[in-house]
């Protein structure tokens, strides 16, 4: 069960020191609501929790956060009769095979429900707790709505002195594309070129665009041991997508990878698209992601069910024009000066002095 720790009479912080529980208590309330923002933190989740669940009898999930490192605090509004109670913000401290990933919040309301005179009231609250639960070390950075992380940041500083990096690591538009939205392709792909899901045989290349991909981000490199382990690993769940030009010369390079990591019933999220600076400008991601999108909704658990209300989801930055003109040309919203519902801005801001993960 979930530990409470009520802070005053209005609001109220649950712990959840497993993805079982996390799961249980919160799974029925954003699926049906929010289940394409609560993207960030959902998946991986539901991963933990097969991992918890396959667990030999000797192997027992621990329930103390602080020595696992893995939890949740889910933030609640509750109504003055004590009768009613509001899911209003999730926290997940989680880690992966390369590591802690950065501390994410979910809102489960639109980005116009978070108002100052809202968040004040619960974002400290919220700060206390988690501070309670990790060295100021772990929390090498904080993403979620623009918003939710601005205020997040602005009271952890405050109760630590832990002080914010100068610039953000991360703002961008998180978007999203449907079958109603998806475009047809512009141009015909180039004869001898070829789109597929990856293979093992696939690992050694892909391995190093996903190097170049992580040294792009500036903040977050990975050495070429761990691009390959990256690599094995998005293969092995087939999970990566490869593109093949033909070069003047009659070989075939790898032009584009894009990867779909985080899926749940009717949302999966494209994750990493990166393309080869000698094969950019030809229409290569653009084809790539259109591919993805087309697939994703084949391995969707909802595709069967309910047709049409699938979604992929992106995030990309505000200055990564190329990549913005990309993903609108495939069918994503609320790009290139549009508006969309649902389409939201999002930030990741660092911390100094802190030790680094990886995402």
């Amino acid at each position: 069960m979930p530990v409470r720790s009520y802070s005053n009479s209005s609001i109220d912080v649950l712990i959840h020191a497993t993805a079982s529980e996390a799961l249980a208590t919160l799974e029925p309330l954003v699926l049906p609501k929010r289940e394409r923002e609560a993207n960030i933190w959902l998946p991986h989740a539901r991963k933990l929790k097969k991992r918890e669940t396959s667990a030999s009898s000797t192997e027992s999930v621990s329930s103390d956060p602080r020595l696992t490192g893995t939890f949740w605090l889910s933030v609640w509004s509750i109504s003055a009769t004590k009768e009613r109670r509001t899911l209003d913000m999730v926290l997940a401290c989680t880690s992966h095979h390369l590591g802690d990933y950065p501390i994410f919040l979910y809102s489960h309301h639109p980005a116009s429900h978070l108002t100052s005179s809202f968040l004040n009231r619960r974002i400290p609250i919220l700060v206390n707790r988690f501070k309670e639960l990790v060295s100021c070390s772990r929390v090498f950075s904080i993403y979620g709505p623009t918003t939710l992380t601005s205020a997040f940041v602005e009271e952890w500083t405050e109760r630590t002195g832990v002080i914010p990096e100068p610039d953000p690591f991360y703002a961008a538009k998180f978007t999203t594309c449907t079958l109603k939205t998806l475009t047809p392709p512009r141009t015909a792909m180039p004869e001898g070129d070829v789109m597929r899901q990856a293979e093992v045989t696939d690992v050694e290349a892909a391995a190093v665009l996903c190097k170049e991909f992580a040294d792009d981000s500036v903040y977050f490199p990975l050495e070429l041991p761990d691009a390959l382990k990256e690599a094995r690993e998005l293969v092995r769940n087939r999970q990566l997508w490869v593109y093949y030009m033909t070069m003047p010369d009659g070989r075939q390079e790898l032009a584009s990878i894009v990867a779909c990591t985080r899926t749940s019933e009717n949302v999966a999220a494209v994750t990493k698209v990166y393309t080869n600076p000698l094969c950019r400008s030809r229409g290569c991601a653009e084809r790539l992601v259109r591919r993805v999108c087309e697939f994703a909704r084949f391995f969707l658990p909802s595709w069967l069910k309910e047709a049409g209300r699938q979604f992929v989801v992106l995030f990309v930055a505000h200055e990564n024009e190329p990549a913005e003109k990309v993903y609108n040309h495939v069918g994503f919203e609320g790009l290139r000066g549009r508006t969309a519902e649902g389409v939201e801005d999002w930030l990741e801001i660092g911390f100094s002095g802190t030790v680094r993960g990886h995402w």
